[in-house]
């Protein structure tokens, strides 16, 4: 792929993690013998970022060519957010645990940069779900969100008690500990953990997933967005908590109602040519079908 990338911003949290201060080390070096690149890092980097890496405040990084981030999945996340609406591409750079969204490896960023500027790349978009919160026929809240919206009871001693229409149709009532509605990019994150199927990122579907459901004949259910809606509502006199992929949490009250539809914004992904989500099944969830040997 040919594109030009001038500008790098770098996200990052982490300030003790060795692996982010090796990576903020090489991008520095690698730096100094291309100056045609002009490397942008988060200020929570600052301590650990060097000239001729620059310090900006988040807002800089919207106007970057690219976006390295270098953590966890939670990293990558952030980024994605940063870059919501401005077209900015993203690179994962895993100095986290599993890393599933973070493709590439500190150990190898140096040829990784090597790659970029050479055109050795392609890219992936990745669906993402515009929520929409409604107190009658007024929008009081939007988000958009590339894991997963979690319905959550607000009082945490409670139960999520929760009507789902699909489409203007009725779905079912869920009764259950909380409610995740996962993209195929969040089917990897809590979804995985609550039970729910991994869903390959080409797939344009979303998977409901009760966590604890209160019925053994509940499970989940992938389903389309394109073209069709899903909206839910407290079945019971309850506020709802609505959390946005970790970050945000909205208090749903009683009358209020979530529409969830397929965005027409998208993360871009950096996919370096080694990587790949069948690749990343094998190596960072060790998928396998049969049992290892001794």
């Amino acid at each position: 792929m040919t594109k030009t990338f001038s500008k790098i911003g770098v996200v990052g949290f982490k300030e003790k993690s060795a692996d982010l201060a090796l990576a903020l080390e090489t991008i520095g070096n690698w730096a100094k013998v291309h100056p045609e690149v002009t490397f942008y890092a988060l200020d929570t980097l600052k301590e650990l970022s060097k000239r001729p890496i620059h310090v900006v405040k988040e807002s800089a990084l919207s106007r970057m060519d690219l976006l390295l981030a270098i953590g966890g999945d939670g990293t990558v996340l952030s980024a994605a957010h940063i870059a919501l609406g401005h077209n900015i591409p993203i690179l994962g750079v895993n100095a986290g645990h599993v890393g599933f969204l973070a493709e590439s490896r500190v150990e190898g960023l140096e040829k990784t940069l090597d790659d970029l500027i050479a055109g050795d790349f392609s890219t992936r978009d990745r669906m993402m779900i515009d929520a929409a919160v409604f107190r009658g026929k007024k929008c009081i809240a939007k988000q958009t969100v590339l894991n997963e919206v979690h319905i959550r009871a607000h009082a945490p001693e409670r139960m999520v008690n929760v009507n789902v229409e699909y489409n203007g149709t009725l779905l079912t009532e869920y009764w259950a500990d909380s409610l995740l509605i996962s993209t195929p990019t969040g089917s990897t994150a809590y979804n995985l953990a609550a039970g729910g199927p991994i869903i390959h990122p080409s797939t344009p579907a979303v998977v409901l997933t009760p966590v604890a459901p209160s019925s053994l004949s509940v499970r989940p259910l992938v389903l389309s967005l394109t073209k069709k809606k899903v909206r839910m509502v407290s079945a019971v006199d309850r506020p709802l908590d609505l959390v946005f992929d970790g970050r945000t949490t909205i208090e749903m009250n009683r009358g209020e109602q979530v529409v969830l539809s397929e965005s027409k914004s998208v993360t871009t992904f950096i996919r370096m040519r080694h990587t790949g989500f069948v690749g990343a099944l094998r190596e960072k969830l060790g998928w396998t079908g049969k049992p290892r040997l001794a």
